[in-house]
């Protein structure tokens, strides 16, 4: 699958958020987005999923601008993680993830077994299988984070959108999402997250779009966009680009130093 953005701009009135955008991802890439708070990543997200209406330009999924597919249509191999927040919901966890196959079920007809069954695999792999009788409304944000995270991949999208994925989660928690992403990549997903931390981005994508002020941005191969002096640039601080070996396993990584 092949996305495109192309001279992609949005406005909230007189405020230009970003302008002139152009960039293209094809399956399995990783695309993460880095920039400081309020710089519009959240709102670019929207943008491509047509939940705010971009001002100019065109994004394309196979050649067809998102504003010509039926919403139906779209969300059938488009799937949105939104940021951790409350949640009221009035379900199960069980039931919350058989939502995400409400296209694929009978309303009328009780689930069958297969989809129970797929829905408490989903549930063992993220770690969070002993909360299926749990209410959702009753769990912590980094635990509704992990449920609406399984009720999207349950419908097995081929393009995943995750704003902010590891918003309330803990260390463990953190990596268990973050090796979900890499899993999903391995299986030819096209996988597009925003995040706060750079480490992340470097360590499981392999593209970034990196948003700055005055409509500025760069986009590219992590391990060229990630850099001492870019993230310098961004985020007003000095850090240290490196690597860390664990036995046999190398990990990039990153250190903030001091702000400047």
């Amino acid at each position: 699958m092949i996305l495109e953005i192309k001279n992609l701009s949005f406005a909230y009135e007189n405020h230009i958020v970003f302008k002139d955008l152009n960039f293209k991802l094809e399956s399995p890439d990783v695309l993460s987005i880095l920039g400081p708070n309020g710089i519009g990543k959240t709102t670019f997200i929207k943008c491509l999923l047509g939940i705010k209406k971009k001002n100019s330009g065109e994004i394309l999924i196979d050649g067809k601008d998102i504003d010509k597919f039926e919403k139906k249509e779209f969300y059938s191999f488009v799937a949105y993680l939104k940021q951790g927040g409350k949640e009221t919901s009035i379900y199960t966890v069980l039931d919350t993830v058989l939502l995400g196959l409400a296209s694929k079920i009978n309303p009328l007809l009780k689930p069958k077994d297969s989809d129970i069954d797929k829905v408490c695999d989903i549930l063992k792999e993220l770690g969070i299988y002993h909360l299926k009788d749990s209410y959702v409304s009753k769990l912590s944000g980094g635990e509704a984070q992990m449920v609406f995270m399984a009720r999207a991949l349950i419908r097995e999208p081929e393009v995943l959108i995750l704003d902010e994925p590891e918003s309330n989660l803990d260390y463990r928690n953190q990596l268990l999402m973050l090796d979900m992403i890499d899993k999903l990549r391995s299986k030819g997903k096209l996988i597009i997250f925003n995040t706060h931390y750079p480490e992340h981005a470097l360590r499981y994508s392999n593209k970034v779009l990196m948003l700055n002020k005055n409509y500025q941005y760069k986009f590219g191969n992590t391990v060229d966009i990630i850099t001492k002096e870019n993230i310098e640039e961004i985020y007003r601080i000095k850090a240290a680009v490196g690597e860390l070996k664990d036995g046999d396993k190398i990990y990039k990584d990153i250190i903030p130093l001091t702000i400047v």
